[in-house]
């Protein structure tokens, strides 16, 4: 969760790209969530005053805080949108970014052969550009892919350009690159049971500046120290090692290091003669198997989405990235079509806009993730009460827009609508939230020039008379 300092000092910056530059040191820090609030907050504004190579910008940004937190579906649920924007207002950095991402999620879904093309691609478009720092990522995400399928052959290979790209250009050298190198050496030594040149490596890596400041790179070093110690026949080193790396990893359940430590933990209990603990590991080693199958089933669901081309998926460039409602893009598009099919059949339509009430509060007091987790229930509940026949869209932050065709008794249709909305609650892992809403709705009937955006701003103009009278209320345009 955002801290209050946090908080203030991204929402008293005085400029979008002051908030930008903000947003995006949240990387360096490691602070992915906080990063990915702000920056969907900053996509929503650039999109207002249509600098689309910012909204553009920002999805990128969106699209690695998700990576790095490992949100695979939400991900996955952002490339249409990304790859749409890349060939309207992008350019080959972009499309460079997209393969990546394109990887990661190929790579999470467990089609390594679409993961590996996808970093291949990215790294000759990296070489071109002459990026040196995504030509490195990648060939050390490209050997990581290899290894998981046991390709050692070629993730050898792959150690050799980027010990080679090291020693041409040492800037580029990171902590975390240099970890993940040794690392990913010591998983193939590992594999190929060469013991003697595993030391070394240990050296290397230990010698990293800032390493022990790294408690993840630390934990999958534990992890290959302890496999080390086991093929050495040194079991209690081994459980030393690799209970400290299961102490870690059982937070986060990461494959397919948990795996291997449990492995690797029942050997050496059973080689100590300590059955019990043996056991214990056995048990939490099969319900992984367990979890691992169960996952399986919907990442096989993913994996028969994304074999359509995304070309074919363009409906998908509609769909809101937090709430997965259609969004405004959709609302102006297709909402205006039925305003003009309404009009030709002298029919009447309603639009309503709801907002959340104090919602800048809501994010001065306990953050924009609680504030981002507030307009995603608030989405569920409204999709939860409507009828099929409603067009329900995410406008604006925590605005919506919902166009209702003609009803038979306008006025009672929206206050029951409303009593269902509004004081809905949700949880998180540290609070109960309740919230109210404002809504203010128009119909075709009060405009003069019978239009969408016409609909909108009475709607609007109803919604306001809802917030200037006390909020937690409804309005009807044209009702004092």
């Amino acid at each position: 969760m955002l801290t209050q300092i946090q908080q203030l000092e991204f929402d008293t910056l005085a400029t979008l790209e002051e908030k930008f530059e903000y947003a995006k040191s949240m990387h360096a820090l490691a602070k992915f969530e906080e990063g990915l609030s702000y920056f969907r907050i900053l996509k929503t504004e650039y999109e207002t005053i249509q600098q689309f190579d910012r909204v553009l910008d920002c999805l990128g940004w969106i699209c690695q805080n998700l990576a790095n937190l490992g949100r695979v579906k939400e991900l996955y649920n952002y490339m249409p949108e990304y790859k749409s924007m890349c060939n309207e207002h992008g350019n080959e950095l972009n499309q460079l970014k997209l393969n990546v991402y394109l990887a990661f999620i190929s790579s999470s879904i467990g089609d390594e052969p679409s993961a590996i093309s996808y970093y291949q691609d990215a790294i000759t478009m990296a070489k071109k550009l002459n990026d040196t720092k995504r030509y490195l990522i990648c060939l050390l995400n490209l050997q990581a892919v290899y290894i998981l399928i046991k390709d050692f052959e070629h993730a050898y290979d792959v150690s050799i350009e980027v010990k080679q790209a090291f020693e041409k250009d040492p800037e580029i050298k990171t902590t975390m690159s240099e970890a993940a190198y040794y690392l990913n050496l010591m998983a193939i030594q590992l594999e190929w049971k060469q013991i003697n040149t595993i030391e070394p490596l240990f050296e290397a890596f230990e010698s990293i500046p800032a390493i022990d400041k790294h408690k993840r790179e630390q934990m999958y070093y534990q992890c290959m120290k302890g496999r080390y110690f086991n093929e050495l026949g040194h079991y209690s080193e081994a459980i030393t090692e690799l209970e400290a790396a299961f102490t870690f990893i059982i937070k986060t359940e990461e494959e397919p290091f948990l795996t291997m430590i449990l492995e690797n933990l029942i050997t050496a209990h059973e080689n100590t003669g300590n059955y019990q603990a043996a056991l214990q590991y056995a048990k939490a080693f099969n319900k992984k198997l367990l979890d691992t199958q169960k996952k399986r089933v919907t990442n096989e669901t993913i994996k028969v989405i994304k074999e359509i081309d995304l070309d074919s998926m363009k409906q998908l460039v509609y769909v809101d990235g937090l709430t997965s409602v259609p969004n405004r893009r959709h609302l102006e598009k297709f909402g205006a079509k039925l305003v003009e099919e309404a009009c030709q059949t002298n029919q009447n339509m309603y639009c309503t806009i709801i907002d959340i009430d104090h919602f800048k509060s809501i994010n001065d007091r306990f953050g924009h993730i609680v504030g981002d987790l507030a307009i995603q229930q608030l989405a569920n509940v409204v999709s939860d009460v409507l009828p099929e026949d409603c067009l329900f869209a995410r406008y604006a932050g925590d605005e919506f827009v919902i166009l209702v065709p003609q009803q038979p008794n306008a006025e009672h249709y929206f206050q029951q609508l409303f009593s269902h909305i509004t004081n809905f609650e949700f949880q998180t892992a540290e609070m109960c939230v309740r919230l109210t809403i404002s809504m203010g709705v128009a119909s075709l009937n009060d405009c003069e020039v019978k239009e969408l955006l016409t609909l909108l701003d009475l709607a609007d103009q109803a919604l306001y008379q809802s917030k200037n009278t006390g909020r937690n209320l409804l309005s009807l345009y044209g009702n004092d």
